[in-house]
Parts: structure tokens; sequence; C-alpha cells
């Protein structure tokens, strides 16, 4: 079990951090930049002291605020990579990766034996005698993960691993990554602003911002039940919160939408498993943007909700068969900041519509589209 608390105040930067996860798993910290998360990797490194808090490994205390515990980088059994690998340029592969057993005063037959190791694991046999300058940007991450690995760390630390990499090279090496962490079968605090990324590695997910946790969970829990606009923004999905009014004979529910004016209020369906909430608790509402429903004017339809609002922006989207639209609306009567609402519609019908930016339009969703949470 990895057991993580850490608190610490940097400047006027505040982070607040608590997790607990199984050994042998991968969690990604996931946040824009300044989120705060390669902050964690260097707290969990020793390489800054949090204020409070522990760092626990398979019952192995690294830090304790409350027992005045904390050993030294150099004590502390962690791999970490850093985001610009940090390869010496004068030295061959072999030499990088043998760069930290060396500096233990392994043995020369033991250092050969776990390079050897350590290259296969990255599949780069035969690169040992090649300098940093000679190999690839993703042969050049491999090395620098080889050299983590080659000191059989018990946690992981990988900071923002594939950015410095194109597009098409990172596609390849996320694969191959994957699979290598998936042998090796380390503790791993993976680091990223990519989803994708998170989607792939991500056992256990971490969305920080400005140093705290917004949500944590599984890849289900943010995609099923975002906490945020900005972790709903990040799997793809409308997010509305406000509170209940009423519920229906039907099963339904009635929301007012928070922060609208005129009152907008939506009819959505409850999770069951939750039961039927009191009214005026606080919803959340989450709208898929391929179930909303674009007009021109007042719907006709026998969909239970909709709003009028202007596009703010239209974003098209390759696809395989026939190309789609995305539509972002800022929702009409809203008395501060626009309630905005996305929806994703095939290319003929914005040809239809004759979408264009700054356009009154009107949305609509059936409530069985709109799925709602405590």
């Amino acid at each position: 079990m990895l057991d993580i608390s850490l608190s610490t105040q940097l400047d006027t930067f505040t982070l607040d951090v608590s997790f607990a996860v199984p050994q042998g798993t991968t969690t990604v910290l996931l946040g824009e930049s300044g989120a705060g998360k390669s902050t964690v990797l260097r707290l969990l490194a020793g390489l800054l002291q949090p204020q409070a808090g522990h760092i626990i490994l398979d019952k192995q205390v690294y830090y304790d605020s409350k027992r005045g515990l904390a050993l030294p980088p150099q004590a502390r059994p962690f791999g970490y990579v850093f985001q610009e690998y940090m390869l010496f340029p004068h030295l061959t592969v072999f030499e990088n990766i043998a760069f930290g057993l060396r500096a233990q005063a392994e043995a020369r037959s033991r250092i050969r034996l776990r390079v050897a190791e350590a290259l296969a694991q990255v599949h780069l046999e035969g690169y040992a005698q090649r300098y940093p300058a000679q190999l690839s940007g993703g042969q050049q991450q491999r090395v620098a993960l080889a050299r983590a690995l080659v000191l059989q760390p018990q946690l992981l630390l990988l900071d923002e691993p594939l950015s410095a990499l194109d597009v098409q090279t990172r596609r390849e090496v996320r694969q191959e990554l994957r699979r290598i962490l998936t042998e090796a079968g380390i503790t791993t605090v993976f680091v990223t602003h990519q989803y994708v990324d998170a989607l792939v590695f991500g056992q256990h997910i971490l969305v920080l911002d400005q140093g705290q946790v917004l949500q944590q969970g599984s890849q289900l829990d943010l995609a099923q039940q975002p906490r945020s606009a900005y972790v709903a923004e990040l799997v793809g999905m409308n997010f509305l919160h406000g509170r209940l009014l009423r519920t229906e004979d039907d099963g339904s529910c009635v929301v007012r939408i928070a922060q609208s004016q005129p009152a907008l209020d939506l009819t959505v369906m409850f999770e069951e498993r939750q039961g039927t909430p009191p009214s005026e608790s606080e919803i959340y509402v989450v709208v898929e943007p391929r179930d909303i429903t674009l007009h021109p004017g007042p719907p006709e339809s026998s969909a239970r909700n909709s709003c009028k609002g202007r596009i703010v922006q239209l974003l098209h989207l390759p696809s395989p068969s026939e190309g789609r639209v995305r539509v972002s609306m800022a929702i009409d009567g809203v008395a501060s900041a626009p309630i905005p609402l996305t929806a994703e519609i095939t290319a003929s019908s914005a040809a239809r519509l004759n979408l264009h930016e700054g356009q009154e339009i009107y949305a609509s969703f059936k409530a069985s589209a709109a799925h709602a949470y405590m």
C-alpha cells in the first residue's frame, strides 16, 4: 500500500494532497501547469520537505511529521524520471544507466549484468555504446526510464515523461511505456496534463488544481460523476449543478440550475442506487454532447429540456465516416457568468442549420439523457 498525505506552503502556493492506493498500481496526477503535480513528486522524492503529513510505502515510513522522521533522498528507494530526461550528453547509454549503480559502489560485473537487464527491459539492446545525441526522443525517454529501473526502485516517479515528444512519437512511446510499467509491476506516480495519458496509465487518478485535489478515483468515477466543470471538460461532458426542486411521479427530478436568471429548470433522471435526495439538495448533472439536439427556433420535440443561447465556437472534428461539429454555446438569461453548453452534431446537420458564431440557437435534450447525482 502506498499511503500519502502531504501538506505544505510554498510562498503563496498551498498544497494539500492525500491518497492511498494498492502497491504495484499506477496513480496519475492530472492537472494544468501550476496545479502542483511536480511539487508532489519532489516532496515524495525528498527534494522538498513538506510541513505536515506522511509518506508510507509497504509499511515502511519515509516521512512522518508527527514523529519527526524524514529520510533523505538517497535513503529512499525511489526512481525519478524528469521531464527533460536529464541524460549526460558526454556519457554513453551504458554509462548513463550505470551512473547510479557506480554511485552505490556496485561491482563491475554486477553493473554490467544490471545494465544489460535494464536495456532489455526497455527494448534498447544494442544501443549501449551510443550517445544521447545519436538517439531519437523516444529512445532518450527509454534510456531515462532504464536509468531509474536499473536501481530496482520500490516507487517510480514519472514527471511528464511524454511531453518532450512530438505527437507521432508520443503515440508510439505511450503504448511501449505502458507495457514496461505493466511488466515491471512497480508502484508508480505519473504526472501529466494530458487526459489521454490518464486513461492509458491511470488505475487511480487525482485531478489537481492550485494544489488541491478536485477529484480522485478510477477512470469510470471521473467519466460518470465529474465533480467540477474542469473534470467534466476533461472527460468531454457537459456539467451543470443546482438545487433539487421536486421529484416527479415518474421518478424524474426537477433541478434548478445555479446562477441562472431567469430560472433554468431541468428535468433529469437521478441515479437509482443513490435513492431519492431531499429537497434543496445540491445536485450535479452531466449531459453527453451527442445527446443534445439543436434547433433554429423553439423546439417542438418531445424532449423535456430546452434552452436558448448563442453560439460562441464551432469546432470541426475529423471522423472516419461523416465529419462532426462540436458546437459551444452560452445559455441566455444568465445573471453573472455564462453557463456553457456543448453539443456535438453531424457536419450535414450543421450545414443544414447554417450554423455560425454569434447565432441564436435553441438546444434540447431528453430527461433520460441528463444524469443527476449528489
